[in-house]
């Protein structure tokens, strides 16, 4: 008999599978993922990423080790991804705003003035004294392309370590399968497409104790005058990426590592996104623009 808790957290809705009963277990990990959205949400005035966003110019911030770890691999990912990838990208996702409703394009001189204070090269992290310091004034920081892999991963920390060893983690795109599914097999985890609405897939994969994490231009988006505007911006330009992708889905053993990787392969397009992608020992399935499947294998011996 299995167990699910639906919940929502991290601005996004939540589930957890398991085949135990293990009521009790799922609400340690929807504690611990409130815990995780207090530290790194930059919604919560009192998490420590606002923190550091109000001191940004001023001093540096002393951290938890969970948030100095996570600020870590981004900022790794940050530059190995040339800016692709960057957590000082909120003053422009502030700017436009998806999922509130506003549904417009900023105007470029507001877009120009806030690419002013995006620039991962502003963070300055002190390993000796756990803290970090935003050296520009303005600078905020967005974990939004990293904490709900971080909190997968933390999800199947806690379950394993209380004798789940059978799960489907899924958390708003995040999906970590446990172990195999209740029939013993691999779990099979759906490939949304890009262009329809949530549930319709393009194609499964089979996994087993690995985690699959997708970006796409479904997730978030507005239309205006026929053209899509998503959510995925490119840091350098300020803008919806635009790569040739409709997605990125990224297949790796931990779910924090593969949420940064499909932000940045995504913005970064299909040919550099798997060298990137590779370099870190992850796989990735991309969608193009014309529908076409493309996986890390076949595209790694297309030259």
């Amino acid at each position: 008999m299995s167990c699910t808790k639906v919940f929502y957290a991290l601005g996004t809705e939540n589930s957890i599978t398991t085949q135990e009963n293990c009521a009790a277990v799922l609400d340690k990990v929807i504690g611990r993922v409130a815990e995780i959205e207090n530290k790194m949400s930059a919604f919560k005035a009192s998490s420590e990423i606002s923190i550091i966003a109000a001191n940004a110019g001023k001093r540096p911030v002393a951290v938890s080790d969970e948030v100095y770890k996570v600020l870590e691999l981004a900022l790794k990912i940050s530059r190995s991804s040339g800016g692709a990838f960057d957590i000082t990208v909120r003053p422009l996702t502030k700017l436009w705003a998806f999922g509130m409703g506003k549904n417009t394009v900023p105007k470029s001189s507001k877009i120009a003035s806030a690419k002013n204070f995006v620039g991962y090269d502003s963070i300055e992290l002190d390993s000796k004294n756990n803290t970090v310091f935003l050296k520009k004034a303005g600078t905020k920081l967005d974990l939004g392309g990293i904490a709900k892999g971080y909190a997968a991963d933390e999800a199947k920390r806690l379950l394993t370590e209380n004798g789940v060893k059978r799960a489907l983690i899924n958390f708003g795109g995040n999906v970590f399968a446990l172990g195999s599914s209740f029939d013993g097999a691999p779990w099979k985890i759906g490939i949304q497409n890009p262009l329809s609405v949530r549930g319709e897939t393009v194609l499964s994969i089979e996994l087993s104790d690995k985690t699959v994490v997708t970006s796409a231009v479904n997730e978030r988006f507005f239309i205006k005058g026929g053209r899509r505007y998503h959510h995925i911006l490119n840091p350098l330009t300020g803008q919806p990426a635009s790569s040739g992708l409709l997605s990125v889905s990224v297949i790796a053993e931990s779910s924090m590592l593969a949420d940064a990787l499909s932000t940045a392969a995504f913005v970064l397009g299909a040919k550099d996104g798997v060298k990137l992608v590779r370099s870190y020992g992850a796989e990735a399935i991309f969608i193009t623009d014309s529908g076409d499947i493309l996986s890390s294998f076949e595209i790694s011996h297309a030259a």
